[in-house]
């Protein structure tokens, strides 16, 4: 038996409706039970959302730490609380100032030392580690030589040095002795002669010899040559000053002019 369906507006048979729609041939009640059912599961999962949303909104963002705080540098617009710093050279502290009239030099051959302005450079190979370099100035008296020491220590080379230089005419010994701090090996032989090895004739001559290790383990010298005639403290000024502001490169040195 058919029968009208009027929300479908459609003949069905009864049967045919119950297979294809169980629902429908619920009761009234029953019907708004499981509506009312589907409605309490629809408000609990959306009350849920609401509550996690809610609290991941509110949720504090992870500490990060201000910029610069890792590495102890002041973030931006930070103040340093020591003021200013000075720049300086990687490896070194800060450099006071070379005296007046001499100037800093960096070496081709790696090493950085301080000369009087307006000297002139040459150099010559080696049997042993870098190029000899000598600096001179106008006049061609005053010299200061630098070249790496193949011997075992500094004292060792200027022995072997002094028996050579003990041939020169008019040889005169002012010291032969070890002058090491403790750290590093260090020693100088000091003397005068009337002529000086592969140099022209320009009177008495004082020579202070000098080798020491560096910073980077190796071994140089740095021999200054002048007159005899005008006294000795030129030759130990420009030792001096050339030693303090001596460094090789990639070595971390003390600061120049302490």
């Amino acid at each position: 038996m058919k029968v009208f369906d009027t929300e479908r507006q459609e003949w069905s048979r009864p049967e045919e409706e119950r297979l294809s729609d169980p629902d429908r041939a619920l009761d009234l009640r029953r019907q708004r039970l499981v509506r009312r059912n589907t409605a309490v599961v629809l408000a609990a999962a959306g009350l849920v959302f609401g509550v996690w949303a809610l609290g991941w909104k509110d949720e504090p963002e992870p500490y990060r730490e201000p910029v610069g705080a890792a590495s102890g540098e002041p973030g931006p617009g930070a103040a340093s609380e020591d003021g200013p710093r000075p720049e300086t050279t990687p490896g070194e502290a800060s450099a006071l100032p070379p005296p007046a009239g001499w100037e800093p030099v960096h070496d081709p051959e790696g090493f950085r030392l301080a000369l009087p302005e307006g000297w002139e450079r040459e150099s010559r190979p080696s049997l042993y580690g870098m190029d000899v370099v000598d600096y001179r100035d106008r006049s061609g008296v005053r010299r200061l030589q630098v070249f790496q020491v193949m011997e075992s220590s500094p004292y060792a080379s200027l022995e072997a040095a002094q028996l050579e230089s003990e041939r020169l005419d008019g040889y005169e010994l002012i010291t032969l002795e070890e002058t090491g701090d403790g750290e590093r090996e260090a020693a100088v032989h000091e003397y005068r002669a009337d002529e000086v090895a592969g140099e022209a004739d320009t009177g008495r001559r004082h020579v202070i010899d000098h080798r020491f290790e560096a910073g980077d383990g190796e071994r140089y010298a740095l021999v200054v040559y002048g007159s005899a005639g005008d006294g000795e403290d030129d030759e130990r000024e420009l030792l001096d000053t050339a030693l303090s502001w001596f460094c090789p490169d990639g070595t971390t040195c003390a600061a120049p002019g302490n």
